[in-house]
């Protein structure tokens, strides 16, 4: 893998990630999600029980933890009905109800040079978070 750029990832993560996480600023955060419609609206206490299961999960950077709490949060696994063990390990983790999308799960990714910042990049678009209708 070449050098992989991950600002995207950097400013999606700090404007929609981060804050589900700031019990100071959570109130304007939400505000904020109302004004601008996302199509994935996270909550706050799921993520926090979230992301308690997978704290000391040596496998995942402190980042990627939180980005999957707050996925967890916002429904991904159960719209898809999978687990979350089953979606890192799955060939078609970027879009789980499509079959016909395959490279290497999260977690070889994750064991190749650079695979943190080429997860990242990808996660920044899932289109379950990127749809058409948000931002």
């Amino acid at each position: 893998m070449n050098e992989i750029e991950i600002a995207e990832w950097n400013h999606w993560f700090q404007k929609y990630v981060l804050p589900v996480f700031d019990f100071n600023h959570r109130d304007e955060y939400y505000e904020k999600l109302k004004i601008i419609q996302p199509p994935f609206y996270p909550k706050f206490w799921i993520a926090e029980k979230f992301y308690e299961k997978i704290k000391n999960d040596s496998r995942f950077d402190e980042e990627l933890k939180l980005f999957f709490a707050f996925l967890y949060s916002c429904g991904f696994f159960m719209e898809f009905i999978i687990s979350f063990e089953e979606w890192i390990s799955m060939p078609n983790w970027i879009n789980p109800a499509n079959p016909s999308i395959i490279e290497e799960s999260i977690l070889l990714t994750l064991n190749q040079p650079n695979g943190l910042k080429y997860l990242k990049s990808r996660l920044r678009w899932l289109p379950y978070i990127n749809r058409v209708d948000g931002n």
